[in-house]
């Protein structure tokens, strides 16, 4: 006697072919495809509650509705399952308790990377995505070899068990991906990198590895994506818990990306001169590859009319068996690159972006009495509001807006002059008009 399961696999197959087709159907032609083991009344039900919304009704009979009737087989019959663990989540993969448990946890680590490093205000968002994500890419590959049959403890010399603070010891991510055959030599570099650098950045200040590791970052996150869905289904996919981050600026304001430097110049020079050597080492076809460092670019999508801008953004995924169909893209991309457009007082400064800058430099209080006191000690402008007297290499009137507005190398000037602390104290200590 055929089971439910069967009945589910047969009803499926039905389902596909109509779908496939766009053919019309019956209730009567189900279930005779069924071999009549479900009556009319039991397809009723099925129609009020299992399959509601996959069909629609017609003077021909039913027609399936691909909108909505996107399951394969094994998805389909979890659906129509009575058990209601299987039922509610039919997308779920079956999987053995432990196996489940490492695929989770490498989920909820990949979530938690990419959540640290979008939050607006996180000062370590680099050292934070690349903890999370060794841990993530760790549990995945446990899953994986759990999943293989694949010992992945360790052993000592007399062949027990090696055990740390109770638990056996397990393979560290470096020592997984040399028995993984599921990820590129690309790939296997990229998690290298991250390997070796998480020491370093553990015990180090340098948030200003950011820009300097942003493409190996996208990278290992789109690699993790890929085989976590590859291996274990949609599921599992990150996507179905992300957007794509909101962007304001593009660089941090120059006097904070001072304050910055000052703090953690000797730190983010170990770590790039790491980063540096490690990629001289890299053969040129891993350094280029998209699995290692993942590199695009943001283009503004400009649509006609509104229904062809409905999506903001889209990613298209770079072919390299088919170079061809980005060399379209690359000729728009070169149209649009920086083009400086003059305008009025371009790359000059405010009065306060002086104070804050050379501030920053110096190391030493300098504001606007400071600064007014620094204008008159070296007599670039007068105090009348007139270009009369101005020293144009640092100082120039604006007219329109009857207020200076100074130049670049006076900030560069007065971080030099003031550097002295002798220069300072004088600087500070003027009383001339």
């Amino acid at each position: 006697m055929p089971d439910k399961n069967e009945n589910f696999r047969l009803s499926y197959q039905f389902f596909a072919e109509k779908l496939r087709t766009g053919q019309p159907f019956t209730l009567r032609e189900l279930s005779e495809y069924v071999g009549g083991r479900w009556k009319e009344i039991t397809l009723k039900t099925y129609l009020s509650k299992k399959w509601n919304g996959l069909f629609a009704k017609t003077a021909q009979g039913y027609i399936v509705d691909a909108k909505n009737f996107i399951y394969d087989e094994d998805s389909y019959c979890r659906m129509m399952s009575q058990s209601r663990t299987k039922s509610e989540e039919p997308f779920k993969p079956e999987l053995s308790e432990n196996i489940e448990c490492l695929v989770e946890k490498a989920h909820e680590a990949a979530i938690l990377a990419i959540d640290i490093y979008n939050r607006p205000m996180t000062v370590f968002r680099s050292q934070g995505f690349i903890v999370m994500m060794i841990i993530a890419w760790t549990s995945l590959l446990h899953a994986i070899f759990e999943s293989e049959g694949i010992d992945y403890h360790y052993y000592g010399k007399d062949g027990q068990p090696v055990i740390e603070e109770g638990d056996q010891k397990t393979w560290e991510l470096s020592t997984c991906i040399k028995h993984c055959n599921k990820i590129t030599e690309a790939a296997k570099r990229n998690i290298d990198f991250f390997t070796k650098i998480r020491n370093k950045i553990e015990h180090r200040y340098a948030p200003a590895i950011d820009i300097a590791v942003l493409g190996q970052c996208q990278a290992l996150l789109y690699n993790f994506e890929t085989l976590l869905t590859k291996e274990y289904g949609a599921y599992y996919s990150l996507n179905n818990a992300l957007t794509i981050p909101l962007q304001v600026i593009t660089d941090r304001p120059l006097w904070q990306t001072e304050n910055m430097r000052r703090y953690q110049t000797k730190h983010y020079q170990e770590i790039r001169e790491y980063i540096d050597a490690y990629q001289s080492d890299l053969a040129e076809d891993i350094q280029t590859s998209q699995e290692y460092s993942f590199r695009m670019y943001l283009v503004p999508k400009i649509g006609n009319h509104l229904s062809s801008s409905d999506i903001a953004v889209e990613f298209i995924k770079y072919d390299p068996e088919n170079p061809e169909q980005f060399q379209g893209l690359e000729k728009q991309i070169v149209a649009i690159r920086n083009r400086t457009i003059q305008v009025a007082n371009q790359g000059k400064l405010k009065p306060k972006d002086v104070w804050v800058t050379v501030e920053a430099k110096i190391g030493k209080r300098f504001r606007q009495g400071e600064h007014t006191k620094a204008w008159k000690y070296y007599k670039v402008r007068n105090k009348a509001k007139s270009a009369e007297g101005c020293d144009t290499k640092y100082c120039q009137f604006d007219e329109a807006h009857q207020d200076y507005i100074y130049t670049q190398e006076w900030v560069d000037f007065l971080t030099n002059e003031l550097s002295n602390e002798d220069t300072y104290s004088k600087v500070k200590s003027y009383r001339g008009e």
